[in-house]
C-alpha cells in the first residue's frame, strides 16, 4: 500500500485535476508558481470574457466564474446516458456556473425540462446571458443553494440531478487556489464533502424511483463516499475511475423510499 498522502498524489495528477480552459497567461502563471503544465480545452479570450466550446455550444464565461473542464464533459456523458431512458425528463444541474451542463443538456434533450441552480450572482448572470444568447427556452436558472429553490411540485419527479459543487478538502487549498475561481473548488468539512452530502440527502425528496444522482469528486474520495451513498439508499451502477488521484464522476441511482 502506498504511504503517499492524498495531497502528494493530487499534486502529481494536477494536470488532470486542474484541467481547465484557461487563458495562456493564466496557464503560464500556474506553471510558474506550481510547475504544473495545465491542459486546456479550446478557448478564446477577449478581455474579461473567455469563450469556450462545450457540448456543441459556444459559451461565454466571465472571469471568476467556473468554466467547464474535461471532467465536466464526462459528467455530461453520464447525464445524457441517465436521462436517455426517460420521456420528457426533468433534469437539474446544481451549481451550474456559466450554465454549461444545463444548457448542453437542454440542447441534447429538447423535450426535457432543465433547471439549474447557482449561488453566485456573477455566475447566475453569466448563465442567464448564455441561455438568452443560445435561445434555449427549456432551461430555468434559479438563484439559491443546492435544491432550495426547486418547486415543491417537482418532488418525486426529477429524473436526473447532476452537480459539480466544491469538494476539494480544505487541506488541499494551496494546491488548487491558483487554478479555480474563489469558492468554486474547496469544499466544507474536514474531507471537503459536506455540501455533496447535503445534496445527496436532499436529492432523495426530488428524484423519481430509479432516478440518477451524478456527482463529481476526487478519485481518492470515491470509495468511501459511495459507501455513504449506499447507506442513504442509493445504488451505485456506474463510476468513473479513470483518474484515481484526479477528478472522478459517479452515477448513483435512487432506489426509492421503500428501499
Amino acid at each position: 500500500m502506498s504511504s503517499r498522502s492524498p495531497t502528494e498524489a493530487l499534486h502529481d495528477s494536477a494536470p488532470l485535476f486542474i484541467s481547465l480552459q484557461l487563458t495562456p497567461a493564466q496557464r503560464a502563471l500556474i506553471r510558474q508558481q506550481t510547475g504544473i503544465d495545465v491542459a486546456a480545452l479550446p478557448v478564446e479570450s477577449r478581455g474579461d470574457v473567455v469563450r469556450c466550446t462545450f457540448g456543441g455550444l459556444t459559451l461565454r464565461v466571465k472571469r471568476g466564474v467556473f468554466a467547464p473542464t474535461t471532467t465536466t464533459e464526462r459528467l455530461f456523458d453520464l447525464v445524457r446516458e441517465a436521462a436517455s431512458g426517460h420521456r420528457h425528463p426533468v433534469i437539474v444541474d446544481v451549481g451550474t456556473g456559466c450554465g454549461a451542463l444545463a444548457l448542453a443538456t437542454a440542447a441534447a434533450f429538447p423535450d426535457a425540462t432543465v433547471l439549474a441552480t447557482e449561488i453566485s450572482d456573477v455566475a447566475l448572470a453569466c448563465a442567464r446571458q448564455n441561455r438568452a444568447r443560445l435561445a434555449l427556452h427549456n432551461v430555468t436558472i434559479l438563484g439559491g443553494s443546492l435544491l432550495s429553490r426547486l418547486p415543491r411540485r417537482l418532488r418525486g419527479k426529477v429524473a436526473v440531478i447532476a452537480a459539480n459543487i466544491p469538494y476539494v478538502p480544505p487541506s488541499m487549498n494551496d494546491v488548487v487556489k491558483t487554478a479555480f475561481p474563489v469558492g468554486t473548488a474547496v469544499g466544507t468539512g474536514v474531507d471537503g464533502l459536506d455540501l455533496v452530502r447535503e445534496l445527496a440527502r436532499a436529492a432523495r425528496e426530488f428524484l423519481v424511483d430509479g432516478g440518477a444522482l451524478v456527482l463529481q469528486m476526487a478519485g481518492f474520495q470515491l470509495t468511501t463516499f459511495t459507501e455513504e451513498l449506499r447507506a442513504l439508499g442509493y445504488r451505485v451502477p456506474t463510476s468513473d475511475k479513470s483518474l484515481p488521484n484526479g477528478p472522478a464522476v459517479v452515477w448513483v441511482r435512487w432506489q426509492g423510499k421503500a428501499s
